[in-house]
């Protein structure tokens, strides 16, 4: 189960965050949305390998 958990967040998860990072950038909050488009799309990616690595 957490193989496939993983995977949905690399999917869709990662993306996402990246999406709503770059969203927050854009309305004007530069520093803000650039720190939660790269650290939340790092942040997911490490989870999902984390769930997806522990199911092995």
């Amino acid at each position: 189960m957490n193989y496939l958990i993983g995977l949905l967040l690399i999917v869709f998860g990662a993306p996402l965050v990246g999406i709503i990072g770059r969203v927050i950038e854009n309305s004007g909050r530069q520093g803000v949305g650039k720190t939660i488009s790269i650290g939340g799309y790092l942040a997911v990616l490490g989870l999902a390998v984390w769930l997806i690595i522990g199911s092995l």
